[in-house]
């Protein structure tokens, strides 16, 4: 006798056969999970920014100058601090600005010097 069940899906007659594929199948769409996972955490190991050794990042000082309403910062210039502005000139024949400590015009930096600009090399 045949089992018409088993050959209108294309099963074997066998039930013991039967229920083999049907656990391969069913082993093989659980191996997705497990490598799906492994996946994740490799992509993981990969998104971490500064680990507990790094030092901590190099901050610098910087001066800032008003160009054409616009701020440009420049490296940290030695202003003693005095009456005068502290003013810079980029290049021997370029502009001469004020220089400022922070994006605002009302932190010039006072020098002490002769009024002479510091020259910056472009």
């Amino acid at each position: 006798m045949t089992n018409l069940f088993a050959q209108k899906v294309g099963e074997a007659e066998n039930p013991s056969k039967s229920r083999y594929i049907l656990k391969l199948n069913t082993m093989k769409k659980l191996f997705l999970i497990p490598a799906m996972a492994l996946l994740v955490v490799l992509g993981m190991s990969f998104t971490t920014l500064l680990s507990e050794t790094d030092p901590e990042p190099n901050v610098q000082a910087q001066d800032y100058v008003l160009v054409n309403g616009n701020w440009q910062a420049i490296p940290e210039q030695a202003c003693t601090g005095g009456d005068a502005t502290c003013r810079v000139q980029f290049g021997e024949e370029g502009p001469i600005y004020d220089l400022y400590d922070e994006m605002d015009v009302n932190t010039r930096k006072d020098d002490s010097v002769d009024g002479e600009p510091i020259l910056i090399q472009p």
